[in-house]
């Protein structure tokens, strides 16, 4: 890597979607431009699940090697972390996705379509993925200086960062930003035993006591009182705005 990339800020992009492959809010779009309109002033990355309607062959997914071997816990269970990566078409954008069979090669994203019901598992399917960004940058060696949490989901990741890992010297200094839509959120419940799926390192913080057995929208308050956060229309403008004023 050059020295002229490595003076730019990074920037992390999570999020629950991104168009092509996966678009149910008009953000998706967006966040497939962004990095193209930021190319010059930041180095961007972005991270989203690898949904099971995620065709690998359609959008030529295959595997980051280098990435390989990585387990991520969950409570008490290993699971391990599969990183694919695939072109925005028509850009030089890459989109690195999170697989794990067991959590996410299903038909539905949060609600089994058979049977209109939640999935039992969402809250580890959840923690995982949080996890597996974290693990993903250290094995990259990747610290940003932005963290944008984009879609209600991300919102515990946020959390991760900021009340776990606010004193680690490789994602201390990153400013997180949140930006959810309300119309997105399922209507379900975090169990009660969502502390102990979450722990790190033997560690839950207390927010994870808060979100327990609570509806998934609390978790929009709770992000919101750690991250810089945008609601309503979204648009590559304010986005762009809200980096420049985050790192003035």
């Amino acid at each position: 890597m050059s020295g002229y990339h490595q003076e730019r800020q990074r920037v992390l992009l999570v999020t629950t979607e991104c168009e092509p492959f996966w678009a149910e809010t008009p953000a998706a779009q967006y966040i497939a431009q962004l990095p193209g309109r930021l190319s010059q002033q930041y180095d961007v990355r972005i991270l989203m699940p690898k949904y099971g309607l995620i065709d690998d062959r359609r959008w030529r997914l295959h595997e980051v090697k280098r990435l390989s071997g990585i387990t991520i816990r969950v409570g008490n269970m290993d699971y391990s972390l599969n990183v694919k990566v695939a072109s925005i078409p028509g850009t030089r954008t890459q989109v690195y996705f999170l697989d794990n069979h067991e959590f996410w090669a299903r038909k539905g994203i949060f609600t089994d379509p058979d049977t209109n019901q939640p999935y039992p598992d969402n809250d580890e399917r959840m923690i995982f993925f949080s996890k597996g960004v974290i693990a993903m940058l250290k094995t990259l060696r990747w610290a940003p200086h932005i963290i944008h949490c984009n879609g209600w989901m991300t919102g515990l990741l946020a959390l991760y960062f900021k009340y776990q890992f606010h004193r680690d010297p490789f994602f201390g200094g990153a400013k997180l930003f949140f930006t959810h839509y309300e119309t997105e959120i399922p209507s379900f419940k975090f169990s009660s035993s969502l502390p102990d799926k979450a722990r790190l390192d033997g560690y839950a913080h207390e927010v994870f006591q808060r979100l327990a057995g609570d509806p998934y929208e609390k978790l929009l308050t709770e992000s919101s009182q750690v991250a810089e956060t945008h609601e309503g229309d979204p648009t590559p403008e304010v986005w762009i705005e809200s980096y420049q004023q985050l790192l003035a």
